[in-house]
């Protein structure tokens, strides 16, 4: 039987410093140019995940290693995730300069809101299909994340034996998000708010996010990489 969402959350808490590890993580990220060691932590779970070891979580080890692991796996996000987002990016900005030398009386909002629509269906059918865990256990086999930024992946995730099993794993993973959501919008009251003290609550609430969110990936590894171990993927 696949592991639930009490199981994976159980698997991380089994760690004692499972709470230090995520809130240097977030404050990593808080930084930007600490999300490499964040994705790297992610990285590491997976493969140990994969290999049988739940928990606990990956310890300190080698920084510089953890970093360039994360810095490929990010690397792999942009490429499914942000590069056709810059493809569509583009398409409607031409679409926008040809309205504006038309004599068309359509509005000039049109191309961008047929712009969004296409990267919200794009990025709900890309997460839906689990290509992100997917190309995660792929690149944590195999080490090369060039062997994951392909169509490859794609069918992999979307494989006739396993596209159940995925779909399954990314309906439990939904409320390990919630938290990371809940924050991510109370930060934005916060500083929309304008109250005395709002701009360093936000960075504290922003803090608290990108760590809650960093839980919510250690939480899909668990169940993803679980899923490649119980089924002897990528070995």
């Amino acid at each position: 039987m696949h592991m639930n969402l009490r199981t994976a959350v159980s698997n991380i808490h089994r760690d004692p410093l499972w709470w230090r590890k995520v809130l240097i993580g977030g404050a990593l990220c808080l930084t930007v140019f600490g999300m490499p060691w964040a994705a790297g932590l992610v990285m590491q779970s997976y493969d140990n995940v994969r290999r049988g070891y739940p928990t606990p979580l990956p310890p300190g080890g080698d920084w510089s290693t953890r970093y360039i692991i994360g810095f490929m796996a990010l690397m792999i996000d942009f490429v499914f995730f942000l590069l056709p987002v810059m493809v569509v990016g583009f398409v409607v900005l031409c679409g926008s300069l040809a309205l504006a030398l038309s004599t068309t009386r359509m509005s000039l909002s049109a191309p961008g809101m047929v712009g969004l629509a296409i990267i919200a269906l794009y990025w709900l059918f890309m997460f839906g299909i689990s290509v992100a865990p997917v190309s995660r256990l792929i690149y944590a086999a195999d080490g090369r994340a060039e062997e994951t930024m392909n169509m490859q992946t794609i069918r992999d995730a979307l494989h006739p034996e396993v596209r159940a099993d995925y779909a399954r794993a990314r309906l439990r993973s939904l409320p390990a998000y919630l938290p990371a959501l809940l924050l991510g919008l109370l930060c934005w009251l916060v500083l929309t708010g304008a109250l005395p003290g709002a701009l360093l609550a936000a960075l504290v609430l922003l803090w608290l996010t990108l760590s809650a969110l960093l839980y919510a990936h250690l939480v899909v590894a668990q169940l993803y990489a679980t899923i490649a171990h119980e089924k002897r993927l990528y070995i």
